[in-house]
C-alpha cells in the first residue's frame, strides 16, 4: 500500500464518510504541543492559510499501515484523571521541556475510543489496532530531539482502560483525583465531557431512561464514581494514584520516577515555572480555589458527593497510602 508523505502532519479529526472511518490531517510543521489541549494547538494551526487551502485525507487502512512502517516514539506514560484534578497541570509541566511530546485530550483519540459505541459491530481487536495507529501518528518526532511521549486522556477514557492496556500493556499510567466537593462544583460550572449526550450510559451501569431523569449533580457524581472505580480496580496493573494535594511537586519526583524519566535541575526549574499560571488559562495567575469551591457547593452537590463520591475517595486514599511512600 502506498503511504502519502505525512511528515509534519498530525490527525485533525476522525469522521465516517466511509467505513470504518476517515482521517483529516493538519500540517503542524515544527510547532510543538504546548497549549493546554490538543485541539487548541490544532486550532492555532488552522488559522494559517496553508491549512485552510491544503489538507490530507486518508483511510483507516492508511493510518494502520503507516503505523506498521513508522510507529513513532513509544509512549512513556499515560495520564488519567477524575476530572478537574490537576492532570492539565501535569501535562503542561511535561510540555515545558522540548524533548517531550505531550498530547492532551486529543479529539481523534476520543473518536477512536467511541467507535465501538458509534459504528456498530467493531471488534475490540480492531479498535485496539486503530488506537495503536492513532497514538503512533501523534508520537512522530519532528525536530529530532524528542525523547519522551506522554498522553493525557479525557476523564471518561479510564472506563476504557481494559482496551487501552491491550493496546499498550507496558506503559505506566497515573490517575489523579481530588476532594469530591471541589470536583463536583467545577463540573456544575463546566460540565464538559460529563454530560448525558457525550457518554454512552452503559459505561457507568445505568440505562437511558434513568440518565435522562437524573438531576445534573447526581448524574455527574455517578459518572465520576464510575471513573474513580475503574482506576481503583485496575491501578495495580501498571498504575499509580495521585492526589491533587501532591501536586505540583510530585511531577518532578514520584511521577517522573514512575514513568522512568529523569530531569536536570534546570529542567525541573522550567517545569515548576509553569505552576505560577492557571493550567487551563495560562494568561491568568494560579490561585488555589478549593475554599471558594466548598463555599459555593449547594446542598444538592454535597448530598451527591456524600452518597456517590466520598466512599470512592476514601478507598482511593487508602490504596494510595498503602502503596507506599512513592505514592
Amino acid at each position: 500500500m502506498a503511504i502519502p508523505k505525512l511528515g509534519g502532519w498530525v490527525p485533525l479529526r476522525v469522521y465516517q464518510d466511509r467505513e470504518p472511518f476517515m482521517i483529516d490531517w493538519c500540517y503542524l510543521g515544527d510547532r510543538r504541543f504546548v497549549e493546554p489541549f490538543y485541539d487548541q494547538t490544532i486550532g492555532a494551526c488552522l488559522e494559517h492559510p496553508f491549512n485552510l487551502l491544503f489538507r490530507q485525507q486518508t483511510t483507516a487502512a492508511v493510518l494502520v499501515e503507516r503505523n506498521r512502517q513508522d510507529p513513532g516514539l513509544k509512549p512513556s506514560g499515560f495520564i488519567f484523571h477524575m476530572s478537574r484534578s490537576g492532570s492539565t497541570l501535569i501535562a503542561r509541566m511535561l510540555a515545558a521541556l522540548p524533548q517531550n511530546i505531550v498530547i492532551s485530550e486529543a479529539s481523534p483519540i476520543n473518536s477512536i475510543l467511541k467507535l465501538r459505541f458509534t459504528s456498530g459491530q467493531i471488534s475490540e481487536q480492531q479498535n485496539v489496532e486503530w488506537l495503536q495507529a492513532m497514538v503512533g501518528a501523534m508520537g512522530q518526532p519532528r525536530s529530532g530531539s524528542e525523547q519522551h511521549f506522554f498522553i493525557k486522556f479525557e476523564a471518561w477514557h479510564v472506563l476504557m482502560l481494559h482496551m487501552i492496556r491491550k493496546a499498550f500493556p507496558n506503559v505506566p499510567w497515573i490517575f489523579t483525583y481530588r476532594d469530591p466537593i471541589d470536583v463536583l462544583v467545577s463540573q456544575m460550572d463546566h460540565l464538559g465531557q460529563i454530560v448525558p449526550s457525550a457518554l454512552h450510559y452503559s459505561l457507568f451501569g445505568e440505562d437511558a431512561n434513568s440518565v435522562v431523569s437524573m438531576p445534573p449533580e447526581e448524574y455527574s457524581a455517578i459518572v465520576l464514581a464510575a471513573i474513580c472505580n475503574a482506576a481503583l480496580s485496575n491501578h495495580q496493573d501498571g498504575g499509580m494514584l495521585i492526589n491533587y494535594s501532591q501536586l505540583p511537586d510530585a511531577v518532578c519526583s514520584s511521577i517522573s520516577d514512575f514513568f522512568g524519566v529523569h530531569w536536570t535541575d534546570e529542567e525541573m526549574a522550567a517545569m515548576m515555572n509553569i505552576t505560577g499560571r492557571h493550567s487551563k488559562t495560562p494568561d491568568q495567575t494560579f490561585r488555589n480555589d478549593s475554599q471558594k469551591k466548598r463555599e459555593k457547593a449547594t446542598d444538592e452537590v454535597r448530598q451527591a458527593a456524600e452518597r456517590w463520591l466520598d466512599p470512592m475517595y476514601e478507598l482511593l486514599e487508602k490504596s494510595r497510602i498503602e502503596a507506599g511512600p512513592q505514592h
